[in-house]
């Protein structure tokens, strides 16, 4: 099952798009920074770090719950920015920490390529029966 097929949105519809995450794997992805998701003061706002964390715990998640009927939803983000970015690319690697019956609590570390993090999140996952 491909990467897509687990959306419920299409990918060129979603907020992941709007903002330009690209997935490198199911909790790997990257955006180019651009004008658009600066802040007042010039860095990158911090609602992207925590958009990206989120999308790449959630999307870690699904990968391999949804084939079992189960769904995830975000239950709580936690991202600290600590460095400022202008410009460039930024990388976001989640790392899924624990996996309980109905939770999973990822560590997701973004940043520069081959540099130190200028966020880092903790994000928990709700995993719950799908309805129909």
């Amino acid at each position: 099952m491909s990467l897509e097929e687990h959306f419920v949105v299409p990918f060129e519809r979603s907020f992941d798009a709007h903002y330009g995450l690209e997935y490198l794997e199911p909790a790997r992805g990257r955006i180019e920074v651009t004008p658009k998701l600066l802040g007042a003061d010039g860095t990158v706002s911090s609602g992207v770090y925590a958009s990206i964390a989120e999308s790449l715990a959630s999307t870690g998640t699904a990968v391999e719950v949804v084939p079992q009927g189960l769904v995830p939803f975000g239950l709580n983000n936690s991202t600290q920015v600590v460095g400022q970015v202008r410009d460039g690319t930024l990388e976001g690697v989640a790392r899924c920490r624990a996996r309980g019956e109905r939770e999973w609590l990822w560590d997701v570390e973004i940043g520069p390529p081959g540099g130190a993090p200028s966020a880092i999140a903790t994000v928990s996952i709700a995993v719950r029966q799908q309805r129909v």
